[in-house]
């Protein structure tokens, strides 16, 4: 087929022969974004008149329904506009914060003054309390001297060690104290 002379004729017609003068080939750029242009605008209006002829979008009932809610919205915001405006009626002005400021400033002082005083013994108030309520209900008390056991004293006053614990709240493993005040009877 190389021999074919109709092949080389065409061969021979196609073939170009390069000049400076001669523009590059190939695709101009200009012309392709033309192209692209004319055909955005063509699916931009295809689009257009698919939506205009599909219907348009939402029907009579829907539009209703967007307006009543539209309405509620409305309303809503209307009262959280007044619940607004009477909250910061009730806010206090600057000079108020100022004064407060002064007394809170006031009570730390005096809270940090009680807590340099030294605290009172816990037992005492917890012994004369007890005293009072005995000599109130005419309980008979005893107080405990150095040495003295719940045994001890238990038999002084004629009961059981287990009657002397009950009517003092004490423990089977908790001792005595000297000084410490026990009710011995009932």
């Amino acid at each position: 087929m190389p021999d074919d002379p109709d092949i080389r004729l065409l061969d021979t017609e196609a073939e170009e022969v390069y000049s400076p003068e001669r523009k590059r080939m190939g695709p101009d750029k200009k012309k392709v974004g033309v192209l692209v242009a004319v055909g955005a605008v063509v699916l931009a209006v295809l689009g257009g008149l698919y939506l205009m002829l599909s219907g348009g979008g939402i029907s009579k009932d829907e539009a209703r329904l967007m307006e009543m809610k539209l309405g509620s919205l409305e309303q809503k915001i209307t009262a959280l506009e007044k619940q607004q405006s009477a909250l910061q009626a009730r806010i206090p002005a600057e000079g108020a914060d100022s004064t407060l400021a002064g007394r809170i400033d006031q009570l730390a002082q005096r809270v940090e003054a009680l807590e340099k005083k030294p605290a009172p013994a816990a037992e005492k108030p917890k012994a004369a309390a007890k005293e009072k309520t005995a000599a109130a209900s005419g309980k008979k008390t005893h107080t405990v001297q150095k040495g003295e056991t719940v045994y001890g004293i238990s038999k002084k006053y004629g009961i059981t060690p287990a009657e002397l614990r009950k009517l003092n709240n004490l423990s089977e493993d908790q001792a005595l104290k000297s000084g410490q005040k026990l009710v011995v009877s009932k």
